[in-house]
């Protein structure tokens, strides 16, 4: 799987990220990284109090970097 892959690259470069949370909001129907996706995410990470390492972690997967 394409996702799996990113998911691993991201977790190696961000090891403080939350693998949970990103192998959750990368794989509930998130496939492209667009307005709604970022404030998805800005609410999630505001929410759940995600580290940054675990927003950035999620962009990378979402391609929003």
């Amino acid at each position: 799987m394409l996702n799996n892959n990113k998911i691993e690259l991201a977790m190696a470069k961000y090891p403080k990220a939350k693998r949970i949370a990103v192998e959750n909001f990368t794989s509930f129907g998130q496939g492209t990284w667009d307005i709604g996706a970022q404030f998805n995410l800005q609410m999630d990470a505001e929410m759940y109090n995600w580290n940054g390492q675990t927003v950035a972690a999620i962009k990378m997967v979402m391609g929003g970097n």
